[in-house]
């Protein structure tokens, strides 16, 4: 008798655990997949980065990661869902407050990253490296400043 009692006391609230769990394992599968875009886009960016400083002699690989930074805008508009705000992530909760600003700066990635694919077709490093630093300027860093927390020590 004793058991039966166990039984269904523990059963109803494994069933409601077992309902929370899909919502908090989609959440966080949310923020995983974000830091992973992100960190996708601070890849390529060093990786730009390196060939315009000319440390590695990959010219001709520019233009790869020009289109991945382009394709990767259009993704990040995504990675910052409602609700999404909590966990493990250096977001800040501006995103959330202010999303018409953030939606304006994202837009500014998407509008600029797409400019760099285009000039790197060129191949003239010299503009290249001019669309990188407004790249930078006025996508990266100004939607980082604002939006992102800075790293722990």
């Amino acid at each position: 008798m004793k058991g039966r009692f166990i039984l269904y006391a523990i059963f109803p609230a494994l069933l409601l655990s077992l309902g929370v769990l899909p919502a908090t394992a989609q959440e966080e599968g949310i923020i995983k997949h974000r830091k992973a875009v992100m960190k996708a886009v601070g890849g390529h960016m060093g990786a730009m980065s390196a060939i315009l400083k000319g440390q590695v002699p990959f010219k001709k690989d520019a233009a790869v990661h020009a289109r991945a930074m382009a394709d990767l805008a259009k993704v990040t508009e995504r990675v910052f869902p409602e609700g999404s705000d909590f966990g493990d992530t250096r977001a800040k909760e501006e995103i959330w407050k202010k999303p018409k600003y953030f939606k304006k700066l994202i837009d500014a990635f998407k509008a600029e990253s797409a400019k760099l694919a285009i000039v790197s077709k060129t191949g003239d490093m010299k503009a290249f490296g001019a669309q990188f630093k407004v790249l930078g300027k006025n996508a990266c860093g100004a939607c980082h400043k604002q939006f992102r927390e800075k790293k722990k020590k």
